[in-house]
C-alpha cells in the first residue's frame, strides 16, 4: 500500500453533497448533477475539462474490493487496471489509483466511503505529469454522513446546511449564487450577491428584500413593514411573509416565511436568507462566508 503525503499549497475548496476536496485556484465546477445518493461534478479550467467526480450509494451485499476492481477495469480497461496500486487514505476502503504513465491521459481513483456508504470515482484528465490527483486532491478529500450539518462551498459561496436538510435546488449564476434546503415543511434559502457595493448601486436593501420576496409571491404575501436585523457583524432588513389563504390545504408549505437581506461589509457581499422560522434563518446566516481550513 502506498501512503500519500499532503501538499503544502493552499488551494480553494469545493464542498458539495458531503464531499470536500481541494482544487487548484484556476479550476471551477462547470456541471453539477444529482443528489447525495448519486451524482457527478465536472470541473474545468479555462481551456479543458480537468477533473470529474462520480458517486453512488452502495447496494445490499456490497463488496468494496470487488466493486473497486470492476469500476477501474470499466474505466481504463483490463491491462491498465492491472497496473493500479492500492493507496492508504483515512476513512476510505478498497482505494485503488491508476496513474497514466504517458500523459496526456487519465489518472483514475476509485474507493468506497463507509461514512456515507457511497462508491466514489475521481478521473483526472492529465495533460502532463502533474501528479495533482495523488499529491494534492486525494490526501485532503473527505466525506460527511447525510445526518450531519453539511458544509457547502462552491465558487464564492460557503455555508452550512442544518443537519438533515438536503439540497432541494440551486442557482449558480455569476455574482448571484443561491442554495435551497428543505426538510418536511421547513426550508431555508441562502443567496449571496457580489459585489455588494455594485449591487447596492442598482437597488437599495429594501428593494433586494422585495425582489427575494417576489420569488415566493405566488404562495405568500408580505406582512407588515421592514424591520432592522443584525446577525454577527452584518446588518440589514427583514420582513415576514404569510401563506396565502387559498393555499392553506397545501401542507407542504410552511405557514410563514421570514426574509432577511444582510450587508456583509467585510466581504463586500449581500447575504439574503429566507427561512420558515427565525431560528433557522439566524443559524444559516451566521455561517455564510466562513473560511475553510
Amino acid at each position: 500500500m502506498t501512503v500519500l503525503s499532503k501538499s503544502t499549497s493552499k488551494p480553494q475548496f469545493l464542498a458539495w453533497q458531503g464531499w470536500r476536496l481541494p482544487l487548484p485556484n484556476r479550476w471551477n465546477p462547470v456541471k453539477v448533477e444529482g443528489d447525495y445518493e448519486s451524482g457527478s461534478i465536472m470541473i474545468a479550467d479555462l481551456h479543458r475539462p480537468r477533473l470529474g467526480i462520480r458517486w453512488k450509494r452502495a447496494g445490499k451485499n456490497f463488496d468494496p474490493n470487488k466493486w473497486s476492481r470492476k469500476a477501474l477495469r470499466d474505466e481504463v480497461g483490463d491491462l491498465a487496471a492491472a497496473e493500479a496500486r492500492g493507496i492508504e487514505l483515512d476513512g476510505w476502503q478498497a482505494s485503488l489509483l491508476y496513474t497514466d504513465p504517458e500523459p496526456p491521459g487519465r489518472d483514475v481513483w476509485v474507493a468506497y466511503s463507509p461514512i456515507s456508504k457511497r462508491c466514489t470515482e475521481l478521473v483526472h484528465h492529465a495533460h502532463r505529469r502533474e501528479n495533482v490527483l495523488a499529491a494534492s486532491i486525494l490526501p485532503e478529500l473527505s466525506d460527511l454522513p447525510c445526518g450531519a450539518p453539511i458544509l457547502w462551498s462552491i465558487f464564492d459561496l460557503t455555508c452550512f446546511a442544518p443537519a438533515g436538510f438536503p439540497l432541494a435546488s440551486h442557482c449558480l449564476n455569476a455574482g448571484d449564487l443561491s442554495l435551497t434546503f428543505e426538510k418536511d415543511r421547513r426550508s431555508v434559502t441562502i443567496r449571496q450577491i457580489a459585489l455588494a457595493a455594485m449591487a447596492l448601486k442598482r437597488m437599495s436593501v429594501d428593494r433586494w428584500l422585495a425582489d427575494q420576496e417576489s420569488r415566493r409571491g405566488r404562495h405568500y404575501r408580505t406582512v407588515g413593514d421592514e424591520e432592522p436585523i443584525e446577525i454577527g457583524s452584518s446588518k440589514g432588513l427583514s420582513r415576514p411573509m404569510q401563506r396565502r389563504r387559498r393555499f392553506v390545504l397545501m401542507r407542504s408549505l410552511s405557514p410563514r416565511l421570514l426574509t432577511a437581506v444582510l450587508h456583509d461589509e467585510s466581504r463586500d457581499r449581500l447575504v439574503i436568507v429566507q427561512a420558515s422560522d427565525e431560528a433557522l434563518l439566524r443559524e444559516a446566516a451566521a455561517n455564510v462566508g466562513e473560511t475553510i481550513e
